[in-house]
């Protein structure tokens, strides 16, 4: 991610070749959020640090703002630019992770920060996310579905 134009607590990043406006939102807790624009909002902000505020106004209006959404899209843009995944497969792992939203947020905040956390992490069987990245040499992405299929290999042994 590059930052490109910070103003008044947002900014205008560039990650994978598009731009994108991040901001901190959330009523109860905080989390980044990234709205994807175009290249001529991008100029237009670029050319006047004050037209970020309008152009976040504009898509106040026609988006759905709300936690959900910002989540869903980080991660969608995420596997379709990061991973090459096809719509099926984004498909099914949207499902997998929304089966078990706290790893799903975990993953969130770690490629919006571009880091795994490094307090409290979940953790499975002795393993995070982190530690399953390093000792199996995948991405990230796998590292968060790994600990899911963890988590449900644990839980299908305690179930029997």
């Amino acid at each position: 991610m590059e930052e490109i134009v910070k103003s008044k607590g947002l900014k205008l990043i560039k990650k994978y070749g598009l731009y994108y406006i991040r901001f901190i939102g959330g009523q109860h807790e905080e989390y980044p959020c990234d709205l994807l624009i175009n290249d001529e909002e991008a100029l237009s902000i670029i050319s006047n640090n004050n037209e970020i505020k309008s152009v976040l106004n504009f898509y106040k209006k026609k988006t759905d703002w709300n936690k959900d959404y910002f989540v869903n899209t980080a991660i969608k843009d995420y596997m379709t630019n990061e991973n090459n995944m096809n719509k099926e497969q984004i498909k099914n792992t949207m499902e997998k992770l929304d089966n078990n939203k706290d790893i799903k947020m975990e993953f969130y905040e770690t490629i919006m920060y571009e880091k795994f956390p490094q307090n409290s992490a979940i953790t499975i069987c002795n393993k995070t996310a982190e530690s399953l990245y390093k000792a199996n040499n995948i991405n990230v992405l796998e590292s968060y579905i790994n600990l899911i299929n963890l988590r449900e290999q644990t839980n299908n042994n305690i179930q029997k």
